[in-house]
């Protein structure tokens, strides 16, 4: 039986050096091609092992990695790439990535200047509109009826047990609650009194 337990823990002892070994960590730097300075925010991706990670800002990134693996390189403004990763030439050495930036091409565009006031008022009254673009299900009527709809003062009747009342009367939080449903009730009171009923809180 000692024999059974002690060839037991042999077994896991091995398995847990073997998924060990299984990963590696790897650590580089990541620059402009053309400027050489170092990217910040870099997203790293492992293509095996699937984790990911971002450089920091001075480029450095550390990231887990199968021995034969493929690291996805993106960034805003760069071309995506794809570096492979093997653990015998990078062992105990600094990964370098050099990222190329994207070239984004625009159309050309011509700038001319009005000739008057006079012309570049009429151009802006006689541009063509656009018709207003309606969600299905919401009319006019109803948007209006809702954004104009005054608040429900009537408290909604309910049945509540005794020790309910007492944890709700005694609460921190509760307390809390009652103190905003007043300064609610005061602020709706004001902006009744001054006519603004639009800006009343609603319950």
């Amino acid at each position: 039986m000692k024999n059974f337990f002690l060839l037991l823990v042999l077994v896991l002892c091995a398995l847990k050096i073997t998924a060990q070994e299984e990963y590696f960590t790897v650590k580089g730097r990541i620059f402009s091609n053309d400027s050489l300075t170092a990217i910040p925010n870099v997203n790293i991706v492992s293509e095996l092992s699937r984790y990911g990670t971002t450089s920091n800002q001075d480029g450095w990134f550390l990231i887990k990695s199968k021995p034969i693996d493929t690291l996805w390189v993106s960034c805003v403004g760069f071309d995506r790439q794809r570096v492979p990763v093997f653990r015998d030439s990078i062992l105990d050495k600094e990964l370098i990535i050099k990222m190329i930036r994207s070239n984004v091409m625009l159309d050309s565009v011509e700038i001319y200047p009005w000739p008057d006031y006079e012309t570049f008022k009429q151009e802006i009254i006689n541009m063509p509109w656009r018709r207003p673009y309606m969600v299905p299900g919401i009319s006019k009527e109803s948007d209006e009826a809702f954004i104009h709809k005054k608040p429900v003062r009537e408290p909604k009747g309910s049945v509540v047990s005794p020790i309910t009342l007492i944890y709700n009367r005694f609460n921190k939080r509760e307390r809390f609650k009652r103190k905003l449903e007043r300064n609610r009730r005061r602020f709706n009171r004001e902006m009744e009194r001054l006519g603004a009923d639009s800006l009343m809180i609603p319950e």
